[in-house]
């Protein structure tokens, strides 16, 4: 029982290593484009957080991309992370300027 478990779990983070950075910039996208909508369209303020939390995941889509290609897909993803976030979470900082 417990090697079915473990086999399964290895299923999944072999297909969220292979499929998760496109899946969530993809879905990250559609979420903020979506949110942004809502704010623009009706004024309600919920969609602000809709909005947040797809610019989260799409950031985490990058983040998965370049742990696993060693670069950016995007160039504002590029920036954003060199520039706002720290050293530990940058996984390609490795003495680059830009």
């Amino acid at each position: 029982m417990i090697l079915v478990d473990l086999a399964i779990l290895a299923l999944a983070l072999l297909i969220v290593w292979i499929l998760g950075g496109l899946l969530l910039r993809i879905g990250g996208l559609v979420l903020a484009l979506g949110g942004a909508g809502v704010v623009a369209l009706s004024g309600n303020a919920n969609g602000l957080l809709v909005f947040a939390i797809g610019g989260a995941l799409w950031l985490a889509g990058h983040w998965l991309f370049a742990l696993r290609h060693g670069e950016y897909k995007s160039p504002l993803a590029d920036l954003l992370f060199y520039r706002c976030a720290s050293a530990w979470l940058d996984p390609i900082r490795d003495g680059r300027t830009i």
